[in-house]
């Protein structure tokens, strides 16, 4: 009776641990999604930004066969109408809200009423901060807006690889202490620093003129400069006459932001060299599709940076966003996992599965009996490049034991996606890798998460420590780091100290922070190894229940231990979830559709009433 006994609990487990993994599994294979019906509020149709997203979110409606409404209003500046519209829509009995304020704020009190309705909340391009939608009640599904870090690296990119290393480049910055400026300035400055001479990085405050005046001093300073980069195209064609007025037109590349009529004109015309553009189109789609898999109750990303796109002469005569027809074409895709003698790869290779039945694509997916079999899955990929599939989905082994075959497939102009092992940017770059996206768990908002839950459940001003991973290994420091800010200036951080991954030293070490502090209210521990190591320290302390114990990694043992009550939660990822967004962004690629560079895969964080 007790072996019977322990194999229903263990089969119990198993189950709990399969739904951890694979995440929900929707029960229709076709793409319509009959009955599903989502409104989405833009800021106004006198701006064509609007209108793009609008037609995005009209194609969604017409590809995955759900209803769209899509409301406005007739400026900007009608901040109390656009709130009077979705007060007006909060009846309509709508399975997700998309909704893009026209400030940070003014639909704040509706989106609250919304989320007390239990109506699901995506926010999208204007975004409203995390601290404000947690003082106003409104709980956000997703963020989708394009990331101005990103617009400057991809400007950084393109002066890596035309420029020669080392020579003088400068930056026309936007108004100080503007936000977005900042971030593409930082975006282009970290990704060329130490290997290209940043010489100047100065203000023109958005301004054609003032960037003239600047771009003309930078010029005389430095008259074998090679590139400028301007966060936005007003001070990019301010640059461009400095340089045509210095002879210097074709000699000196500028690149700006935003792609404005004028600068697409300008990169026709060889007075620029490029511009990044954002793709509204492509964020209204987005929307649609998570909102979609949110009401299917699958697991989304908290945040997904929208796709960007630098235009270049190379590209300018492609159209800058394609309008492809709804109905999915014939594709053929390869999928290189690691082993199917993990379950983590299991789930992923039942993602890919799933994706190509609803989608009406093919997706073959190869796999190595190890992950000690590194040279064995270079060998399978290398077979696979004269397949003729339209792209490449891979999860190297290690993020360099693919290489080889990946430069020949770009070389072959076979579109790649990296799948959870993560090349480097810079390894794939020397290494002649062009990879069109990365997707991949995002280590820092697990710990995100795990704040978000202790700022929600435990008192302000509270006493909260940290279980760190091994010293100098990257995914602790970001869970670890992730935390921390997101409790500064909220809880009392009296810890946060290494317990290298191993349960034995996290019992020593959360009994000495117990000690300290016998009135501690929660640890977070950077694995779920530490985690249940905490758990032994709080049972000892007789505290079981009083301080609230959050891991990572829903690993089977963590997740009984959360059944139990001596942990809180656990911080889930998603491998079936990521095979489908890989799959998705596939057929966007074949499509000629931009897509974003870079995908967070969805995290989740679990705890008793949601594995029960």
């Amino acid at each position: 009776m007790n072996n019977r006994r322990t194999f229903l609990k263990l089969l119990t487990l198993l189950l709990v641990v399969a739904f951890v993994l694979a995440g929900f599994t929707p029960a229709k294979p076709a793409t319509a999604q009959m009955g599903m019906k989502f409104g989405a509020i833009i800021k106004t149709e006198a701006n064509e930004y609007w209108q793009a997203m609008k037609k995005g979110y009209e194609f969604a409606a017409a590809r995955y066969g759900v209803t769209v409404d899509v409301g406005s209003v007739p400026s900007e500046a009608d901040t109390a109408q656009q709130l009077a519209l979705l007060e007006s829509w909060l009846g309509r009995g709508y399975d997700a809200l998309l909704v893009s304020p026209i400030t940070p704020l003014n639909l704040n009190s509706a989106l609250a009423a919304a989320t007390k309705s239990g109506i699901p909340v995506i926010n999208v391009d204007e975004l409203i901060p995390a601290d404000a939608a947690r003082e106003a009640g409104i709980d956000i599904a997703l963020r989708i807006a394009s990331n101005n870090y990103q617009a400057g690296q991809l400007a950084g990119d393109w002066v890596l690889t035309n420029i020669p290393a080392g020579s003088k480049v400068a930056i026309l910055e936007g108004l100080a202490g503007n936000v977005s400026g900042q971030n593409r300035r930082d975006g282009f400055a970290d990704t060329v620093k130490d290997k290209m001479n940043l010489v100047a990085s100065q203000p023109a405050d958005w301004d054609r003129a003032k960037a003239l005046n600047v771009a003309t001093n930078i010029l005389q300073a430095n008259p074998d400069l090679a590139a400028i980069y301007a966060c936005n195209d007003t001070m990019a064609l301010g640059a461009a006459e400095a340089v045509a007025a210095a002879g210097l037109t074709g000699k000196v590349a500028i690149i700006g932001t935003d792609a404005v009529p004028e600068a697409l004109e300008a990169v026709k015309a060889g007075r620029m060299a490029g511009t990044v553009a954002q793709f509204p189109y492509e964020i209204g789609v987005l929307a649609v599709e998570n909102a979609i898999k949110l009401k299917e109750g699958r697991p989304i990303p908290t945040k997904i940076d929208a796709p960007i796109k630098l235009i270049t002469a190379a590209n300018i005569d492609k159209p800058v966003q394609p309008t492809p027809d709804p109905k999915i074409p014939a594709l053929k895709f390869g999928a290189i996992i690691k082993t199917e003698a993990n379950e983590y790869w299991q789930a992923m290779k039942k993602g890919y599965e799933f994706a190509a039945k609803r989608y009406g694509v093919t997706v073959d997916v190869g796999s190595v009996p190890s992950e000690a079999d590194t040279a064995q899955q270079l060998a399978l990929l290398e077979t696979w490049v004269g397949n003729g599939y339209d792209a490449l989905l891979v999860s190297p082994i290690t993020p360099a034991n693919l290489n080889s075959g990946l430069a020949a497939a770009t070389k072959a102009g076979i579109p790649i996606i990296n799948v959870d092992e993560i090349i480097p940017v810079d390894a794939a770059r020397e290494a002649g890798i062009d990879i069109a996206q990365r997707i991949a768990s995002n280590n820092y908002q697990a710990g995100q998460l795990a704040g978000d839950w202790v700022l929600a459940n435990i008192a302000a001003g509270s006493k909260v420590a940290i279980l760190e991973g091994l010293a100098g290994n990257v995914s602790g420091q970001n869970r670890r780091d992730g935390f921390a800010d997101t409790v500064k200036g909220k809880m009392n951080l009296v810890a946060s100290q290494p317990a290298d991954w191993d349960r034995a030293k996290a019992l020593n070490v959360a009994t000495n922070i117990l000690q300290a502090n016998p009135d501690l209210a929660a640890i977070y521990a950077c694995n779920d190894t530490m985690a249940l190591g905490a758990a032994e320290a709080v049972a000892a302390a007789g505290l079981t229940g009083k301080v609230a114990i959050i891991g990572t990694d829903a690993i089977p043992e963590a997740l009984e231990a959360i059944k139990a009550g001596r942990m809180t939660g656990t911080v889930a990822q998603y491998p079936y979830e990521i095979g489908v967004l890989a799959v998705e962004n596939a057929i966007k690629l074949k499509e000629g559709r931009p897509i974003p560079s870079r995908i967070d895969a969805p995290i989740r964080l679990l705890v008793a009433s949601s594995i029960q």
